[in-house]
């Protein structure tokens, strides 16, 4: 049977994303806050943790399948995929520990594999 890449990277990228959604509406609700942040500074970070990772994620999925159906090399995409998640746990960390260096290190670590994909579809491409 072949292995999936990503399908199994879909499926952590989901469940993540649902405990991040799941976070964000238990801090709503501690909050009393329905609608809006009204300037509480935890649930700022609980949607804008939430908005980033749904911001990020899905053309970053979308280039992943597409260098999959390319039939790259899988040690690729399991590190590229590795680097991206780890990018987007440490954003999520920095907006929850309000710790600024793991916020830069998430950036990094999902800029790089959105320009490293970047680069080998166009490769792929030419």
């Amino acid at each position: 049977m072949e292995l999936n890449i990503s399908i199994i990277f879909t499926l952590v990228i989901l469940i993540f994303f649902l405990a991040l959604s799941i976070h964000a509406a238990m801090t709503r609700r501690k909050s009393g806050i329905a609608l809006g942040e009204s300037n509480n500074e935890d649930l700022i970070r609980a949607v804008r943790a939430h908005g980033n990772f749904l911001e990020y994620t899905p053309l970053f999925l979308i280039s992943f399948i597409l260098l999959e159906i390319l039939k790259v090399n899988n040690s690729y995409l399991i590190w590229i995929a590795c680097f991206f998640i780890l990018g987007r746990v440490f954003h999520a960390y920095s907006m929850f520990a309000k710790r600024d260096v793991f916020r830069a290190l998430g950036m990094a670590f999902t800029f790089i594999p959105y320009l490293s994909n970047i680069i080998y579809l166009i490769s792929l491409y030419l």
